[in-house]
């Protein structure tokens, strides 16, 4: 009798054992159609001659397991996404800080892409023809995935939908460290201004492969009238190495304003120096330095004042790459 019982036992653990086995065969998730990158994503895309450069934008199947049938997805552009959804980290007053990207920019060769059985994953090609665009604004494309009887398009958080933060960047675009660049008061001193003052940090936005632009001295970059002050900075470099292996080169300076700010470019040089982490071994570290002198006008809002400024010194930036990963937007630590 006893041995009955373990044997009964024995066999009561074997089915639930095969019962949780037989679970994990079937399908534990609804297979919903999303974006990889979804919600508001940055997109940094390298700027290319004549501004022209092709994104894929990532399109999977949920699910626990391999895709067993075909998908055909389609994707549009949902310009009420920027009005519905709660954007107020993109708000500076009352201007909406970021922009939809208009189809002068863009375009999709299909709306629609195939994930075939067996697949987990389709991209969306995208087509961005850059030349031209003002990054004085910020340009979102808002993508949706369509609703269709043939799939369901995953309605969870924002997971169908992809706000793509477009960043094209160049080799000298990015966020600079201005700590040691100094703005002078004319008015006490000049040079000689014993208190000159400084901001943190200094963007370049891209203007194309050999151009960026930044906004003058201590100029607020959300200031509303902040493209009154773009300074556009083009770059040109040596064929040859310095001593010390790094790369030099001279910047010329040009203000779409001159006349109305007062700009005037003294001085303009830049040095790139690349070096390997000594720890780090896939870890490349490029120091990109600028030092610069030119003046410029303040305009006192509301009034005909001005205040005269003298900015010199460098600006400096550290761009991180992976040298074993391919894709340059990927390999970029950002």
């Amino acid at each position: 009798m006893k041995r009955i019982y373990y044997y009964l036992i024995a066999l009561t653990v074997i089915l639930i054992y095969s019962s949780c086995n037989n679970e994990w065969e079937d399908e534990l998730y609804k297979n919903a159609i999303s974006f990889a990158q979804n919600g508001v994503q940055d997109i940094h895309i390298r700027y290319k001659v004549g501004g022209k450069v092709t994104y894929q934008l990532p399109i999977v199947v949920s699910g626990s397991q391999e895709n067993n049938k075909n998908y055909t997805v389609k994707v549009a552009v949902d310009k009420d996404t920027l009005n519905t959804m709660n954007f107020e980290r993109f708000r500076y007053r009352d201007d909406l800080y970021f922009k939809y990207l208009d189809n002068n920019f863009w375009s999709i060769p299909s709306n629609e892409v195939v994930i075939p059985a067996g697949q987990n994953t389709a991209t969306l090609d995208i087509t961005f023809a850059l030349s031209g665009i003002n990054m004085s604004q910020h340009w979102i494309l808002p993508l949706t995935i369509s609703d269709d009887p043939s799939y369901e398009a995953n309605h969870r958080k924002h997971y169908r939908k992809s706000l793509l933060n477009i960043i094209p960047f160049n080799d000298y675009s990015g966020q600079y460290g201005s700590t040691a660049g100094y703005v002078y008061n004319k008015e006490l001193g000049g040079l000689d201004d014993s208190n000159p003052q400084t901001v943190a940090t200094r963007e370049l936005y891209v203007v194309d492969e050999h151009s960026a632009f930044f906004y003058a001295g201590l100029t607020d970059e959300e200031l509303k009238e902040r493209e009154l002050y773009k300074i556009n900075a083009t770059f040109t470099m040596n064929d040859y190495e310095d001593e010390d292996g790094s790369t030099s080169g001279y910047v010329v300076l040009s203000a779409p304003n001159a006349d109305k700010i007062g700009f005037k470019q003294i001085s303009g040089t830049i040095n790139i120096k690349t070096e390997m982490d000594p720890v780090l071994l896939y870890l490349e570290h490029k120091y990109i330095a600028l030092t610069l002198q030119y003046e410029y006008s303040y305009l006192v809002p509301n009034s005909s004042a001005k205040i005269d400024y003298i900015f010199k010194g460098n600006m400096v930036m550290k761009r991180d790459r992976n040298i074993y990963i391919p894709d340059e937007d990927q390999a970029m630590i950002w």
